[in-house]
């Protein structure tokens, strides 16, 4: 008798500006910024240097590459006597710029040396991979588990608290801790009873989901992170990101098997939890963000509370957890300089919300709408 699988295509609609990074970037003397026409041009590197072979300045290009100046490159083109048609020549692909490039709040222009580059297919094309939308599934999911079962991870949670005020580096702050919150939540197949905390046991291992469909290059746009206070104040800071456009769609699959216990609609409900508890402990306190339901947050940049089970745990208690966390982490003097200090006092962790701008208009990071197409 064959084993049962369930097939399904989901769709999730940017709300706002989407970054999924590859870990690479965009030097800032490998793009040209064309302030006119609001774009920069990303060059296709070999067409280019072939270019400056042939002018027999390739020299002068690897000279100006080495020099420890802030010259942006297009203004070098221009010395050397380029013009905008040439570029269109080397042109790999192009980005908006439109609300990139904000003023700080020294009123000088928020430049960087690189832009954090969208994840690509092959064939160079943006796409979303599974991995990032089954993370932000598994997150919802245990966050649910432990609303849903409270007394199960009471001693955990317990221990988290304790934990929590030990010294520790990002990756390693209750990374043990966490594991064992998934083993609580996720690894039930008792495949290996010997070995609990073994892959083959999750529950999840049934749940498989597929990278997205590619998607246009003309989906991408700059996208420059701003932190938005209590106050309604924008802080533009020297972040730029490859981003998926308001609107842009992620078309994907998923299968789930006979042996994992979620159903679609359980997923979706537990994404719509997770959104719950975002909005009531963290976005509604900036006026941000909705309370709508099918609402997900996705990708990086979104900011901290995106990835963590914490006030699924703590609920309103969360606060001083994540103070500590963030203590212990960081380091004083970047905790202080971060001003996490704040936090306590304003009775929200973190005390910024991680936004971003396009088309002259304020976006929270990372917002989009899923829906099951069949």
């Amino acid at each position: 008798m064959g084993e049962r699988l369930n097939h399904y295509k989901v769709k999730i609609t940017a709300l706002s500006p989407i970054f999924i990074g590859d870990g690479k970037a965009i030097g800032k003397k490998e793009y040209i910024i064309l302030p006119m026409e609001q774009k920069i041009i990303v060059p296709d590197m070999e067409k280019m240097y072939a270019a400056f072979r042939k002018k027999r300045q390739d020299q002068a290009y690897m000279e100006y590459m080495v020099k420890n100046d802030k010259e942006p490159f297009g203004i070098w083109l221009k010395q050397q006597g380029y013009k905008t048609y040439e570029y269109e020549k080397w042109k790999k692909y192009e980005l908006n710029t439109g609300d990139a490039f904000l003023q700080t709040k020294t009123g000088k222009a928020a430049t960087t040396k690189e832009i954090a580059c969208f994840v690509k297919d092959p064939y160079g094309l943006p796409y979303v991979p599974g991995s990032s939308i089954k993370g932000m599934i598994r997150t919802a999911l245990l966050a649910n588990e432990i609303h849903q079962n409270p007394k199960k991870f009471y001693s955990l949670k317990n221990k988290i608290d304790e934990n929590a005020r030990q010294k520790a580096g990002r990756n390693q702050c209750l990374s043990s801790e966490t594991r064992e919150l998934e083993t609580h939540g996720f690894h039930t197949l008792n495949r290996r009873e010997e070995k609990v905390l073994d892959a083959v046991n999750c529950n999840l291992s049934g749940l498989i989901i597929s990278d997205s469909q590619p998607i246009s290059l003309k989906q991408l746009t700059l996208s420059q992170k701003v932190d938005y206070t209590l106050k309604g104040e924008e802080k533009p800071l020297p972040i730029l990101r490859e981003a998926l456009i308001p609107g842009t769609e992620i078309l994907f699959d998923v299968t789930i098997h006979e042996e994992c216990p979620y159903t679609m609609e359980t997923i979706l409900a537990a994404l719509n939890y997770f959104h719950q508890i975002c909005y009531d402990y963290f976005y509604s306190k900036f006026h941000r963000g909705t309370a709508e339901e099918g609402v997900v947050w996705l990708g990086g940049g979104v900011g901290f509370l995106s990835k963590t089970v914490l006030y699924a745990l703590y609920e309103k208690k969360t606060v001083p957890i994540v103070d500590v966390v963030f203590k212990n982490t960081l380091g004083f003097k970047i905790y202080q300089r971060h001003k996490h200090d704040r936090d306590l006092r304003l009775n929200v962790a973190p005390h910024v919300c991680k936004c971003t701008r396009y088309h002259n208009q304020l976006y929270d990071m990372g917002m989009g709408k899923i829906e099951v197409l069949k």
